[in-house]
């Protein structure tokens, strides 16, 4: 049995990406409407509404992105990294709680 391989159509790719030519920049994309699943290589100029599951790298905002560790994954991730299971089960305990 051969797969075939499916192929979109321009009316389908024109649903979910618009493009705009700047004669200083050339070829961008302006808007996804849609779900991203790979990687963004470049700069986003405009809003991200959603999820980002994977890497974030570079400035926001012209601010370096840093991770944020909220007090919670703070205390989850000391109480795990003493390896002490007394710690680990109280903890889990109040999670369910």
């Amino acid at each position: 049995m051969r797969l075939m391989t499916k192929q979109i159509t321009l009316e389908e790719a024109q649903k979910l990406v618009r493009f705009k030519y700047d004669d200083y920049l050339g070829w961008q994309v302006c808007d996804v409407n849609g779900n991203i699943k790979g990687d963004v290589n470049g700069n986003i100029k405009g809003n991200v509404y959603g999820n980002v599951n994977g890497n974030v790298g570079g400035y926001i905002n012209s601010r370096k992105w840093e991770f944020v560790e909220t007090p919670k994954e703070k205390l989850q991730r000391l109480i795990t990294e003493s390896g002490s299971q007394e710690l680990i089960d109280a903890f889990n305990q109040l999670e369910n709680n």
